[in-house]
């Protein structure tokens, strides 16, 4: 899948993306973030982003690369 894929994908049904590709444990790590208060952190597009990297890799793009890639996607959601 593409990059403008993946944004009308987003753009479309962004939860379901959530749904479906959020790894075990985001949630925890996400709580664990924002109880200890040393961050502050926009929860949706925290799972937003975990989700993307995690549907990359699982297209088989490297982790950092699919990180990398992640971060360009929910820059261009936010243009």
């Amino acid at each position: 899948m593409d990059r403008s894929e993946l944004l009308k994908w987003i753009r479309r049904d962004g939860s379901g993306l959530i749904d479906r590709f959020l790894p075990s444990g985001a949630l925890a790590e996400l709580e664990d973030v924002i109880l200890n208060g040393r961050h502050e952190v926009d929860a949706d597009a925290y799972l937003m982003f975990v989700s993307i990297s995690a549907l990359l890799r699982k297209d088989g793009m490297a982790s950092c690369d699919s990180d990398r890639e992640a971060g360009r996607i929910m820059a261009l959601l936010n243009t």
